[in-house]
């Protein structure tokens, strides 16, 4: 997706949804600055597009997020009080709070000193137990960009997920404080507008998850048993579709709760009884409510985030090009040396002209798709999941689908859907190994295992690269070159983890390399190595806040320890036993057919799950 696009779609979401500039921009920006985002007079910041496409009522996680140094610096820091915050540390907040990039302003000034005017109502009340002071700071921190918001009258409004954040924080500080009508009301009017006025189940999942685990035990005061039930499961279905593990084990618990009594519940109560004892267990032993408790946490990031540096020096040693013959025509050597460094950033015409230069189809937004048809990026992604978890059918009906509507003539469409349906044709055995191998080693470009060469791997590694790294990979395994396949996966994994980018900030590109890697460790007989891959995907999924992995690295690390020590431990068997009710639960199909084989052949053959 380029600039161009970009302002079209915001214009279409906002014509479709029949919303008006001024409704939109109110306190994010000005009607007539807003009018030059949407004509493509002006560039928008990232900060400030990912709000105006919250308040349309999608997610902005269908576009990859590229920041200038300065840009994840502060998202990394956001990360950090965060995660104090998280951890009760009210004291190392304030301190972080202290630091120059609570002031300094990077992406958007209103929005930074949102989040700063948030997180000083957190530690009033966690650390002062001052309820009052709380409540008031939440209140300053909407009205910095929803001035004079009522809520009880949140319809009339656009509100983003950072937003409702702050709404579902006030919530929790109403319930703290005894004012639990309050908090009900107020709770049944947010899940009321996200159903209604959020138009993608990945912006739902951002936040009435969040909503119902705090609505329930509220309702359950009121012995309103089922109705809460009901909200409890629905929000379950939003986490499973998406995978995500926020609120899982909460919600699980509410739905356990609630329903306790009712006959018609109970088959669905013994799945769910079963799946949460085997997530309590993954998470008591791989430590992941680190990553995953805390009630200040504002919703899980499910994008790929990329760096203007390294996005331009990697590709400019990949191309063998000095920074005097890059720079030539477009900014001095010294500037672009200062921008390399992540010293600095390029304006937004030095940028495009770099990318231009080192000809790699990047820009500041991108999408594996040229269309300004949110709902297009939409079964994009759904198609990649489909395709990740082999649900053949479903990923045939969404290429379908895609190719319908979206213009096949533009090359970045043409080159994205020609990769999968070739993955598909491939995985389901209808395009043979060398034709695939051909496909993805030409796209790639590298024919005759350039791959082999230093310098192919200084270049920048996108997502649609890594998926066709992979995909050589997992061909020269099936035509019995493992050690080609551990030679790709290991260096990709090398370069991935040598980003300033955390693994997962970049959760889709890790886990399919990880993943695969811990598959042909095992199958090389290097269990080490195989289990000391598994405990690092683990330790992913939980830092991401996604699941939809935890059995597939259960379930390698249990046939590692089975291999390595020729027999089956009580251990494994554990593992083996949990992996296949977190496989169910995440409706990863093709795992648990291969755990319920696995567990039936070295374990139980009459084993009932059920």
């Amino acid at each position: 997706m380029k600039e161009r696009t970009i302002n079209e779609a915001l214009y279409y979401l906002r014509i479709e949804g029949g919303i008006g500039q001024e409704k939109l921009s109110r306190g994010l920006c000005t009607k007539g600055a807003y009018s030059k985002y949407e004509s493509g007079e002006r560039r928008i910041d990232r900060l400030l597009l990912s709000a105006l496409i919250q308040r349309l009522g999608k997610s902005s996680d269908k576009l990859p997020a590229v920041f200038t140094p300065e840009e994840y610096h502060y998202f990394v820091w956001k990360s950090q009080v965060l995660e104090a915050a998280e951890k009760k540390q009210m004291d190392m907040v304030l301190c972080l709070l202290e630091e120059p990039e609570a002031e300094s302003i990077v992406i958007h000034a209103a929005l930074q000193q949102q989040f700063v005017c948030q997180m000083r109502a957190y530690v009033a009340w966690e650390r002062d137990a001052d309820l009052e002071r709380g409540i008031a700071l939440l209140k300053r921190a909407m009205n910095l960009t929803m001035p004079g918001i009522k809520n009880e009258t949140l319809a009339q409004y656009r509100i983003s997920m950072e937003e409702m954040q702050i709404l579902l924080e006030l919530a929790r500080l109403q319930i703290a404080g005894k004012r639990e009508q309050e908090a009900a009301e107020l709770l049944l009017e947010i899940t009321a507008y996200v159903k209604h006025q959020y138009r993608d189940y990945e912006a739902k999942v951002k936040v009435y998850p969040k909503a119902v685990r705090m609505l329930y035990p509220l309702l359950l005061q009121q012995q309103r048993e089922m109705e809460g039930a009901l909200l409890c499961k629905e929000a379950i279905d939003m986490l499973l579709w998406q995978g995500v593990l926020y609120d899982l084990k909460e919600l699980l618990e509410g739905y356990l709760a609630c329903s306790a009594g009712f006959a018609k519940e109970e088959p669905q109560r013994i799945r769910f009884s079963r799946q949460l004892w085997a997530l309590r267990e993954v998470y008591e032993e791989f430590g992941a409510e680190q990553y995953l408790s805390g009630e200040c946490r504002m919703y899980y990031e499910n994008q790929e985030i990329y760096l203007v540096d390294e996005m331009i020096q990697r590709s400019r040693l990949e191309r063998g090009m000095s920074q005097e013959a890059l720079s030539e025509g477009i900014c001095s050597p010294e500037n672009l040396s200062r921008i390399e460094r992540g010293k600095g950033a390029p304006s937004t015409r030095n940028f495009r002209a770099l990318m231009d230069k080192l000809d790699t189809g990047l820009d500041y937004y991108n999408a594996k798709l040229d269309t300004t048809d949110f709902l297009l990026l939409e079964r994009m992604k759904e198609l990649d999941r489909a395709i990740s978890l082999r649900k053949w059918e479903e990923a045939q009906r969404l290429l379908a689908y895609i190719k319908s509507r979206v213009d096949l003539t533009l090359p970045l469409n043409q080159k994205t859907l020609q990769a999968s349906e070739n993955g598909m044709l491939f995985y389901t055995e209808k395009l043979s190994q060398e034709d695939f191998l051909r496909e993805c080693e030409q796209a790639l470009g590298c024919e005759g295992e350039k791959w082999k060469e230093e310098r192919f791997w200084k270049q920048f590694f996108t997502e649609y690269k890594v998926d066709l790294l992979v995909h050589i990979a997992i061909v020269y395994n099936r035509m019995g070159k493992r050690e080609k396949s551990i030679f790709i996966l290991e260096h990709l994994l090398s370069e991935l983890k040598k980003s300033k980018v955390r693994l997962a900030d970049r959760y889709v590109s890790s886990m399919t390399v990880i993943g695969n890697l811990s598959s042909y460790y095992e199958e090389a007989g290097m269990f080490e190595e195989c289990k000391e891959m598994c405990e690092l995907g683990l330790k992913v999924c939980f830092e991401s806040g996604r699941g939809v992995r935890l059995a597939m690295f259960l379930g390698n690390k249990a046939e590692a320890m089975d291999d390595e020590l020729q027999s089956f431990t009580q251990k494994s068997k554990d593992y083996w036993y949990k992996a296949y009710y977190l496989s169910d639960l995440m409706s990863y199909h093709s795992a648990t057919a291969y755990i319920d084989q696995y567990y039936r052949e070295h374990y139980d053959s009459n084993i009932i799950w059920y």
